[in-house]
């Protein structure tokens, strides 16, 4: 178990909507269909999310690094699935926001922000101009962003955080282009919400030591697919799975069953790679609120920048 530590978020008046990747399941061509009406939240200025001066003296303690950490939205995702959760690390002293990437669907790069070799646990947000595609294209297009980086800014190593479908997308990058040396390393993974079993059905009364144990019961396209690559997943990069359940009966956040998300740690494990999962819970573990939810940035910061 990794070292722990406690910091503090201080988000005053903060207005949560139903963020960019929500609403019911749907599949089409091995997509998540995340949000067929979503509706981005509303970025917390500074004055909601800011921690008074008294309480931000030296809040907690982390590694400050130059190894940049690159998000991920989901299925129709937009930038307002992490506009918050980067606006509340920068503010509470823990990143700063580089870079917003955007690739184009022939995998063409532009950037907005300003990139410095110095800035401490630099934060960039990918977006994908066609935020409809799929996670095979998806992943040849956080290919072409990492090939960006290093060529652009001589970047050789990152870490990555998806939600949903960025994270399927960004493990199917690991399992296929994960160890190209000529790509930056990627050093820490983290998936949120990430239907990795998609959504198939049968595996509602595993339990889940069995899961942990033996894998799922029934298995889809996309899980098999993982489980013939894991063996090229790369031993360096570490793994933080989180999920959601709602605790309603569902078992899953609303969109994505805790089991098809837990399913991934099998293969992790039983290949002997780095791999940690946790579980939020409650109303907040919400599909589209977990990006929102404080607790996940404690995790997220944690995992990345712990001691």
């Amino acid at each position: 178990m990794r070292k722990t530590f406690l910091f503090t978020f201080m988000v005053a008046l903060l207005s949560i909507v139903s963020l960019g990747c929500q609403s019911q399941s749907e599949r089409s061509a091995g997509s998540i269909n995340e949000g067929r009406s979503s509706i981005e939240s509303k970025t917390p200025s500074t004055s909601e999310a800011a921690i008074s001066s008294s309480e931000s003296t030296d809040p907690l303690t982390t590694n400050q690094t130059t190894v940049p950490t690159l998000f991920i939205h989901g299925y129709e995702g937009t930038k307002g699935t992490f506009d918050g959760m980067l606006s509340r690390l920068e503010v509470s002293g823990l990143g700063e926001k580089a870079l917003t990437v955007t690739v184009q669907p022939d995998g063409s790069v532009s950037e907005t922000g300003s990139w410095q070799d110095q800035a401490i646990n630099p934060l960039i947000q990918v977006l994908f101009a066609d935020n409809k595609n799929n996670e095979w294209n998806q992943a040849d297009w956080i290919k072409a962003v990492l090939s960006y980086l290093k060529e652009t800014y001589q970047i050789d190593e990152v870490n990555l955080v998806g939600h949903s479908m960025g994270g399927v997308s960004s493990f199917r990058y690991l399992v296929t282009y994960g160890n190209d040396d000529s790509l930056p390393t990627v050093d820490k993974f983290i998936a949120i919400g990430a239907p990795f079993n998609d959504f198939v059905t049968g595996n509602e009364t595993q339990t889940l030591d069995a899961l942990s144990q033996d894998g799922p019961s029934v298995i889809s396209e996309r899980y098999g697919d993982f489980s013939a690559a894991i063996q090229q997943y790369p031993s360096s990069t570490k793994m933080l799975n989180i999920v959601g359940d709602l605790q309603d009966g569902s078992e899953g956040d609303g969109t994505v069953p805790v089991r098809s998300g837990l399913a991934i740690g099998y293969l992790m494990q039983t290949n002997g790679l780095d791999y940690h999962d946790e579980e939020i819970t409650g109303a907040q573990a919400h599909h589209s609120q977990l990006h929102e939810n404080i607790k996940v940035d404690k995790l997220v910061a944690e995992f990345l920048w712990s001691n």
